[in-house]
Parts: structure tokens; sequence; C-alpha cells
């Protein structure tokens, strides 16, 4: 009897321990099943967003830039009301209008800008409109290498401003070739009533020159008054020539025959008169009968473009006060 009460004490303690160590095991199991929490970190809590109250911004188109000695000025106009400008010549081939305007009255101001080319001025290269408030813009213009004109359209305005920019990068490339001189007060006169064709201040000139040490062709260029658009005048393949400059067929053989490439030899420079030829200086002349290219008044900008009517040189003038000396420039 007792040995029957030893052997369920045993089984039973046998029993107790298996059903401990299984409970353990599940226990550990479970515990292994749980993914790992780290530590919490604190954070601010962030407002909600307002979605439907957030003004929306325009992105800056990526071509545009702080660095302002990127852009060159080309030219600049200003006005109260509408008008067509002069035409100008773009040489790039990514330029920008700038513009501002003054309203007393913004809400009913009226200011738009169109932009045509000059050989097609019925094609609308770009049209730029005005934003009720808005007293300032930039419009941005991929094409060039051509003459534009703007037809500003303006109402209800105190003034505006408008100017275009041709990028530096494309627009200025080297050559040794200079505008180093305008003449831009020639004679003023009329030799005899009688005469119809006279041109007041035909010896004007613009002064060009070859820097470097070897010859420049420059047959194809075109030299242009860009403050007034015009004219322009193209250099032609071959260097005009006469006899009767030379005096002796033996000089005018050696120096015409065959005719030279429009051409500048190193170091030398020639001139473009408004209505005079000048064979020592190269025989070149706008014969622009309507009188003389160069504003006494108001200084002009002189351009030179190569053939493929990029910008070479560019060159203004100074116009001396009563109270000040003749600048040289």
């Amino acid at each position: 009897m007792n040995s029957e009460i030893h052997r369920d004490k045993v089984m039973f303690k046998k029993a107790f321990l298996i059903g401990l160590a299984l409970l353990l095991a599940c226990s550990i199991m479970a515990a292994c099943g749980q993914p790992v929490k780290s530590p919490l970190t604190p954070t601010t809590p962030q407002p909600p967003t307002n979605i439907e109250n957030q003004t929306p911004t325009e992105a800056s188109p990526p071509e545009q830039t702080t660095n302002e000695a990127e852009w060159s000025t080309v030219q600049t106009f200003t006005g109260k009301e509408g008008k067509a400008t002069p035409t100008f010549h773009i040489s790039g081939t990514k330029w920008r209008i700038t513009w501002t305007v003054n309203a007393q009255y913004p809400e009913y101001a009226v200011f738009d800008i169109l932009v045509y080319p000059q050989d097609k001025p019925g094609m609308l290269t770009k049209r730029i409109s005005y934003a009720k408030g808005a007293s300032s813009g930039t419009a941005y213009i991929y094409e060039g290498g051509r003459d534009y004109y703007l037809k500003v359209i303006a109402a209800n305005l105190s003034d505006w401003t408008v100017t275009a920019e041709d990028c530096a990068s494309q627009t200025f490339i080297y050559y040794p070739i200079r505008i180093t001189y305008i003449n831009y007060k020639g004679r003023d006169y009329i030799d005899s009533l009688e005469t119809a064709y006279d041109i007041i201040e035909s010896n004007e000139y613009v002064e060009i020159k070859n820097l470097s040490d070897s010859k420049q062709n420059i047959s194809g260029w075109v030299l242009k008054n860009l403050t007034k658009g015009g004219p322009a005048f193209v250099f032609p393949t071959s260097r005009p020539c006469s006899c009767e400059w030379y005096g002796n067929w033996e000089d005018c053989i050696k120096n015409c025959y065959p005719p030279r490439p429009c051409a500048i030899d190193p170091h030398k420079s020639l001139r473009v008169y408004t209505g005079e030829v000048h064979y020592e200086s190269g025989g070149f002349c706008f014969y622009y009968f309507p009188g003389d290219i160069w504003n006494n008044k108001i200084p002009d900008i002189a351009v030179l473009y190569n053939r493929k009517g990029q910008e070479v040189s560019r060159k203004s003038y100074v116009i001396p006060t009563k109270n000040s000396v003749t600048s040289g420039e």
C-alpha cells in the first residue's frame, strides 16, 4: 500500500515538472516572435496642412540665374502709352525681356508686350501679358540670330520701361576686330540749293581695326546703328577700288586687279563713311541719302556682326556738354 502511494507521488511530481517545462517553452517562443521596439524619440507635433488656403507658387525657369553678369543689355525702351519700338538685334538663341510699370490705379492698368521678328512682322514670337497688380516681370525667349521689334500696348499707366537682354555667354565671341572710333559729327552743309543730292554730314564714319597679327576676312559682316535699328552696311566679298585714286595704271593694276578680298591687314584700320567714298581708308560707304546716321544729341550704339549674325563688337560715344572738353571716345 505504501509502495503504491509512493509511486503515485513520483508520477505526480514528474507530470508537474513536464507541464512546467512546456509552459516555459511556450512563453519563450511567444517572446521571440514579437518585434523588438526601439525607444521612441519625442517629436514636435506639426500643425495640419490646409491645402485649400495655400497660394500656388510658380517655379523659376531653370535657365534663370541670379548672376546678372551673364546678361547683356541690348536696348531699353520707355514710354507712357503704347507704341512700336525700333528694331534691335539678338545674337544668341536665349534672351529675355524685363519690364517695370508704374500705375496709380493698378486695377485699371493695361500693359502687354508683343514680340515680332523684323523680317516676318506678321509672325508673333511671344506675347507677354500684364498680371493685375504686378509692377515688374521677366519673360524668356529661346530663338534669336535676327532683328526684332516690340509692340507695346499700354493704358492707364504713369510710365513703363522695357529692356531686351541677350545671354552674354552666347552673344560675345572674341574676335580681334573692334570698332575703335565713331566720328558722329561731320560737316553740316549744303553746297548749293540747286543740287538735290547733297548729303548732310556725309563725312561721318565708323573706324574698325584689326588688333591681331594676321589678316582678317570680314566679307559678309554687318555694321549697324543699333539704337535706330539701321541702316545696315554689309561688307562685300572684295574691297572697292578705283584707278582714279591711284593716279596711274601701274598702281591701279597692282592694287585693284585681281580684286582684293574684303579683309583688314594686321594692326590696320578701315572706315565706313555715311555718304562719301575714301579709297585710302577702304572705300566703304553707307550711301545713306536721308542724311546723318549718328545722332549728335543722344549717343547711338554701333554694332558689328559676323556672317552668322553673332555680335563681335559694339561701341558708343560721348557727346560733350558746353562746359566739358571734347572726348576722344
